[in-house]
């Protein structure tokens, strides 16, 4: 008897080091400015746009896209960010990590890639 997985989602799971647009980093209007340019990027519309300010500083941001979607968690103290890009279609993740990476402009990203599904006969 042979079976497959099936894969369901793709996660990219990522660290941003030196980021460029560090403000972005401390600011929840500017974050969420970022992740609706970041929807916009990609063609979607965004479904839903949160974020979290945290004291003294840094925030946390999600992006719900209707085909994934991307946390962030922000250290401005130290110009650094971890993101997670959930994609349920085939190489969405990478895209919109890719994009994303753009608009945050880190010196230097470290990033790999997780695979879930259900096995199928």
């Amino acid at each position: 008897m042979s079976s497959e997985v099936k894969v369901r989602e793709t996660q990219i799971i990522a660290e941003l080091y030196d980021v460029e647009n560090y403000q972005v980093l401390d600011d929840p209007e500017l974050m969420k400015e970022t992740l609706r340019k970041l929807a916009d990027t990609v063609g979607e519309k965004e479904v839903h746009v949160h974020v979290h300010e945290f004291e003294p500083y840094g925030v946390s941001g999600f992006l719900m896209l209707k085909d994934g979607y991307v946390a962030i968690h922000t250290w401005p103290e130290h110009r650094y960010a971890t993101m997670n890009v959930v994609g349920f279609k085939e190489s969405w993740a990478w895209q919109v990590y890719k994009k994303a990476v753009v608009l945050f402009k880190p010196g230097k990203q470290n990033a790999i890639e997780v695979k879930s599904g259900l096995e199928t006969t």
